[in-house]
């Protein structure tokens, strides 16, 4: 099993392989998930898994159900490695 990385904010990357039509330079922070990057429940939960496999943390739908926006998704992430750490 992979060490959390605590610095780890490479969440952008990760979000433009998900959808395969957005380019992580092309995200910002405020952007919505679901209303402006389109992903739909499918895409969130291979987001949360690739999220879990980058980090080696096991991450649950309810930990995340907040996040709304990519920083607010960044932001539960770093509160998430906190706690593991």
């Amino acid at each position: 099993m992979q060490e959390p990385d605590v610095a780890f904010t490479g969440l952008r990357p990760l979000i433009a392989v998900v959808t395969g039509s957005v380019a992580a330079a092309d995200i910002r922070p405020g952007d919505r998930l679901v209303e402006d990057l389109g992903l739909d429940s499918l895409e969130i939960a291979d987001l949360l898994v690739a999220i879990e496999e980058r980090t080696g943390m096991v991450i649950t739908g309810e930990a995340l159900a907040g996040a709304r926006t990519v920083a607010e998704l960044e932001s539960a992430v770093g509160r998430l490695q906190c706690t593991a750490v």
